[in-house]
């Protein structure tokens, strides 16, 4: 499950526009990522390896993020 605090401050301390975001990763609507980043969805492995690259998070922060026990 995805630590969704972790990732939204992820986002924001990035300054990159969600919009950004969305195109890089191929999600076509705003409320695909907000389903992800909240558990309502799975993100895919090419979309880990994305935002990872583009929000600079590196493996340790990604499995805290992307394979949290507890979700939040």
């Amino acid at each position: 499950m995805t630590n969704t605090a972790m990732l939204q401050k992820r986002i924001d301390d990035s300054g990159l526009k969600r919009s950004f975001i969305l195109k890089e990763l191929g999600i076509k609507a705003y409320s695909t990522l907000r389903g992800k980043v909240e558990n309502q969805y799975e993100f895919s492995a090419s979309e880990i390896q994305k935002l990872c690259g583009l929000l600079r998070i590196d493996n340790a922060d990604r499995d805290a993020i992307f394979f949290a026990n507890d979700a939040e």
